[in-house]
């Protein structure tokens, strides 16, 4: 896949800039502060859920990060001693066995701690699964004003999809549902890693993958929450790979296949059209590329047009297959109930309660969308004003104050879904009746004191992903492959709708995990790094000529003035940064630590002490 020059290079430092300097922020607040779901006491004595902040420290996630470049150094030179000396001789059969070795203990553990645990659905997946089984029985009351599908009509396909596997499970199953949450993790473990080896080829990253996702455990534990989160990634992360697999082969077939993955997953859960645009911009890319600026002589004219012309008809098909799905699904559940679907509350609700401050944290469920919906009288086009007009004065609000009000306000949303090593797979978890008795050591992990090690665990973790992301982005600037970058906008995409949408990590937690690949290829681009660095000191010690990362001649004249040049880049953006570090708005944006409140976050995340509605 050859790019013009000039257009990938305008293309590619687009999302790479972006990328990166959402990364840095990210980054930024692993670095300095740790969010949590906690709780507060309101005024008349009660509890109440809140995302906290406690402070953390860079220091520690420095010495971590060093601890672990050394264990890399170390595990790639041994791993090349041995290959140097035959004692591996993994081909591409062993390699595949591996991979699917990974894959079926993924299967295994995410299977036992369903069976272990048997976790009843609770919140909204409670009502989703309630009203499945309810149309099961000839049960339609929830059409009824007022009701949960006459306000939430879009939730109908989640419902349709429990529905119709209560036929082969039965009723009330609900482990075996989560048990097809298993098969759905298994699916985006496998893609993510096969598609982190299409990306980059030749570098041997598919089975590091699958075994990073293995090892990073959130969205493991999203297999027990009937909410189709897991299914509906799954089915998106298949038409991104179908799209990747026709951008490479050109075949017609991964169109349909494409079109329908998407069309089922935005069926099972909406926001999945994140995934959709995402491939649309890079069929956009292929099209500009192809009928207008490739001159690459091998590939005849009339070939070239007729790439663009599939790839605009490729984003027709997505397009329309989104709409058959869903079209297709709202009738059998019209003709299945006999009820007819409303309109229900308008998105743009969402969007205006995400910029509401709410009990749990900025722009959380806060109760505005029903109230504004039942205020116009049940009224989409009412409400649908008056959310209008809600955001208008929130922004204003923002604009008015920036410093004050606008940015803290973004930040401490933007902290609540993204800050959470755990994203809130725990509470998701806890709390929830288990219809066996769970063994003591899955219980501690659940809520004891195995969840404040996986926590602590796991912020160090997403520390090293959010430091490999920006290492990716350092050494593979200029890749030649603009297409590797498919992940990457889907986690844009993720994050500026979240910005303004209700705020919920386990609404962003799939677009974390599409950053896990990423994360990978920069830590091994990093490892070679430090190798061919370690082998330059030793060759200049011995009075060699040394090489720089990329194999240019260190004697190079026009190799030393990038360096200096890159070194006082890099000198005057930490320079800046440290000096933003001195400011009060960096403690109110990203240095978050609510125990200066007076709250004692730090107790409740080290379970520290013992509330009183759990005594």
């Amino acid at each position: 896949m050859n790019q013009k020059p000039v257009l990938y290079r305008f293309v590619n430092s687009v999302i790479r800039i972006g990328l990166g300097g959402i990364v840095f922020l990210l980054l930024l607040h692993s670095l300095f502060s740790t969010s949590f779901v906690g709780r507060v006491f309101l005024w008349d004595g009660s509890e109440q859920e809140r995302t906290l902040n406690i402070v953390d420290s860079p220091l520690r996630h420095l010495c971590i990060f060093l601890f672990f470049s050394i264990s890399l150094y170390l595990v790639r030179g041994l791993w090349q001693a041995a290959k140097e000396r035959g004692i591996l001789r993994c081909g591409d059969r062993c390699g595949r066995f591996v991979f699917w070795g990974i894959l079926a203990v993924a299967f295994v553990a995410a299977a036992a701690f369903v069976l272990m645990t048997q976790l009843a659905p609770g919140s909204d997946p409670a009502k989703v699964f309630a009203i499945a089984m309810q149309w099961r029985q000839g049960d339609f009351s929830a059409f009824s004003e007022d009701a949960y599908l006459f306000r939430y009509p879009f939730q109908s396909g989640i419902i349709l999809f429990y529905y119709f596997l209560s036929f082969p499970f039965g009723m009330d199953n609900y482990v075996a549902i989560q048990l097809v949450n298993v098969v759905c993790l298994v699916f985006i473990y496998g893609l993510l890693a096969k598609l982190a080896d299409f990306f980059w080829q030749g570098k041997g990253l598919r089975n590091v993958v699958c075994l990073g996702l293995l090892i990073w455990t959130p969205l493991a534990f999203y297999v027990t929450y009937l909410y189709g989160i897991l299914p509906g990634m799954a089915l998106s992360l298949g038409a991104v790979w179908f799209a990747a697999c026709y951008l490479s082969k050109r075949r017609y077939c991964y169109i349909v296949f494409s079109s329908l993955c998407m069309g089922f997953a935005t069926v099972i859960k909406m926001n999945c059209l994140i995934y959709l645009v995402a491939i649309a911009c890079f069929l956009g890319y292929d099209i500009v590329e192809q009928l207008l600026l490739s001159k690459d002589a091998s590939v005849p004219k009339k070939q070239r047009q007729k790439n663009g012309l599939v790839s605009l008809i490729f984003i027709l098909a997505l397009i329309l297959g989104v709409a058959l799905c869903n079209g297709s699904s709202n009738r059998i559940v019209e003709r299945i109930t006999g009820q007819e679907l409303t309109e229900g509350i308008p998105m743009i609700a969402w969007v205006a309660m995400g910029l509401q401050e709410a009990p749990l944290g900025p722009g959380g469920y806060n109760g505005y969308i029903s109230d504004v919906f039942t205020q116009a009288g049940y009224d989409s086009e009412m409400a649908a004003e008056a959310s209008v007009v809600e955001v208008q004065k929130r922004l204003e609000w923002m604009i008015e104050n920036p410093l004050k009000d606008g940015l803290p306000f973004l930040a401490a949303k933007t902290a609540f879904q993204w800050n959470d090593p755990t994203f809130i797979c725990l509470d998701r978890t806890k709390g929830r009746q288990a219809a066996v008795t769970v063994p003591a050591p899955v219980q501690s992990l659940i809520d004891g004191s195995g969840s404040v090690k996986l926590s602590v665990l796991l912020n160090d973790m997403q520390t090293l992903i959010w430091l490999g992301v920006l290492l990716y982005l350092l050494f593979r600037w200029n890749s030649g492959n603009l297409y590797e970058l498919m992940g990457a906008v889907i986690f844009l995409g993720g994050w500026l709708f979240h910005l303004f949408w209700e705020s919920s990590a386990s609404y962003t937690i799939p677009y974390f995990v599409v950053l896990i690949p990423y994360a990978v290829c920069g830590m091994a681009e990093w490892a070679a790094f430090l190798g061919k660095w370690v082998t330059g000191l030793r060759m200049a010690a011995h009075g060699g000529e040394t090489e720089d990362a990329s194999g240019t001649s260190g004697s190079s004249a026009e190799t030393g003035r990038k360096r200096k040049i890159l070194a006082a880049l890099a000198l005057g953006f930490f320079l800046l940064v440290f000096s933003f570090m001195r400011t009060n708005l960096f403690d109110r944006t990203i240095a978050l630590n609510d125990d200066l409140q007076g709250i004692d976050a730090s107790d409740q995340f080290y379970h520290r002490i013992v509330w009183k509605m759990e005594e």
